[in-house]
């Protein structure tokens, strides 16, 4: 255990350090953004971002357009994504297609004020940043709170472990900065086929900017078979930021405590770098987790690390529908060969399962 506690003061001084200040590459121009808006943005939008649903352009469209003074929807995608839109329409993020193209129109400069003005017509300083809202690593936890359904499938040969372990999680945002949290857990194997655990919890994110997110969440982990045990509380810290525009960091310390035996159970610490080379989400983005778990009744030789490489899938326009492919490694001499996992996710926020494909 203090090996784990030095390792995770490490983290916490990374942390300090990736808070230092971060300059932007273009400093927004807000008078230039409402010029824009006024004459390109708001004869559908509305002149304060909401529109009239009884406009006669409005209705013409087919389609009532996006609440641009909703603070959660004004607040939920990063900047580069609206810009994205901005330039290349609806249509080339998964949305609507009433939403037109303005890359011929508007130079980047323009976008980039836009965007910055629109961003402005609502207060959303309550509400986490969506530059914060980064990828779904396998095994570190996520500190952004999500509207997401997520699959988690794991194949182990690890030996006493059922081969085949399926998590559903349904992930409800829950005001400004909260999120609900219901798993469900199967277990298959040659002898039975089984739901084995109903887990749920709360996630809170506690500090942002547009640089870090830092939450906190606490799960209850209740076995089907009340038999079996008394279940198992866990609760963990997780942490995001971006180091550049190419490169995101987060990490995740979590405590798990059997309601049998406390002392029974094991800290994790695991820690995601992705490698995001595109601003257009269905690509291929390469990560790499490195984790270390140890039992509170340490002993020598009890901290084990694995490394777990894996690759990100953007399967829709947008990428709400998204594919994570991974493969974890020993590096500590563990019993078993490799675990192999698969991750679906849906951000159901930004469209239904089949919308952008």
């Amino acid at each position: 255990m203090p090996t784990l506690i030095l390792r995770a003061c490490s983290l916490i001084a990374g942390v300090i350090f990736l808070l230092l200040p971060f300059s932007g590459l273009h400093a927004a121009d807000l008078q230039n953004g409402e010029a824009v808006y006024a004459s390109t943005c708001a004869v559908c939008h509305g002149p304060t971002g909401s529109p009239d649903a009884n406009s006669p352009v409005v209705q013409g469209l087919g389609v009532v357009p996006a609440d641009l003074s909703d603070p959660l929807f004004n607040s939920r995608e990063p900047t580069g994504d609206w810009e994205m839109v901005v330039k290349y329409g609806g249509h080339a993020m998964g949305l609507a297609t009433q939403m037109p193209p303005h890359k011929e129109a508007l130079s980047d400069e323009q976008v980039a004020d836009v965007t910055a003005y629109v961003k402005s017509l609502v207060d959303t300083s309550a509400y986490p940043p969506g530059e914060m809202n980064l990828f779904l690593p396998t095994r570190t936890k996520k500190a952004f709170p999500e509207d997401e359904v997520v699959y988690k499938g794991r194949y182990s040969n690890e030996p006493g472990e059922n081969p085949l372990k399926s998590v559903l999680e349904i992930e409800k945002r829950i005001g400004k900065r909260g999120q609900g949290i219901l798993e469900l857990v199967h277990v298959n194997d040659a002898s039975r086929s089984e739901l084995t655990d109903v887990e749920v919890g709360y996630k809170h994110a506690l500090s942002w900017s547009n640089r870090h997110i830092l939450s906190g969440a606490v799960i209850y982990a209740a076995p089907v078979d009340s038999g079996d045990s008394d279940g198992e509380l866990q609760t963990y810290l997780a942490y995001g930021t971006e180091l550049s525009p190419a490169w995101i960091l987060q990490g995740s310390l979590r405590l798990k405590f059997p309601m049998d035996k406390a002392s029974d159970g094991a800290a994790e610490l695991a820690g995601a770098l992705h490698y995001v080379h595109s601003p257009w989400p269905r690509r291929v983005f390469p990560a790499l987790e490195i984790i270390a778990e140890q039992p509170y009744r340490s002993r020598n030789g009890d901290l084990e690390w694995t490394a777990l490489p894996q690759v990100r899938i953007g399967l829709t326009r947008g990428g709400h529908v998204a594919l994570n492919l991974g493969l974890e490694l020993p590096l500590s001499g563990q019993s078993w060969d490799n675990r192999a996992y698969l991750t679906l996710l849906w951000d159901f926020a930004d469209g239904g399962f089949f919308k952008g494909w």
